[in-house]
């Protein structure tokens, strides 16, 4: 069984290079492939997205389906904003989503309780 940990790792790693690509697609004013709307519109939808995943990813533990397949869709709506070697963060955004969603939270060593 795949960890939920880390499922949220590589869903970070997916959500930080989806964020790299808003940010320069804001910077540069250019962006490669078919996408909707301008620079602008892509690289703002991308930043705000990746944004949302980075601060929903908090919440894995208490409610890991609902998060997990949260970052899933949301990387799904991010890729047709991406365009070629960018789309390689929406795709391992999903794949740490779904490792999420489908995935053991393990319980850490400090709060395990023993029996004395």
């Amino acid at each position: 069984m795949v960890s939920a940990k880390a499922g949220l790792w590589t869903a970070l790693t997916g959500a930080f290079l989806i964020l790299i690509d808003g940010i320069a697609v804001l910077a540069t004013g250019n962006f490669y492939g078919w996408h909707y709307g301008s620079a602008s519109v892509v690289g703002w939808t991308e930043i705000i997205l990746s944004l949302i995943m980075m601060g929903i990813s908090y919440y894995y533990r208490s409610h890991k389906a609902a998060v997990g397949w949260t970052i899933a869709i949301l990387a799904l709506i991010t890729m047709p904003f991406d365009g070629g070697f960018w789309t390689i963060g929406a795709w391992i955004a999903l794949i740490g989503g779904a490792m999420i969603a489908v995935g053991d939270v393990s319980v850490s060593s400090s709060s395990r309780h023993t029996a004395a």
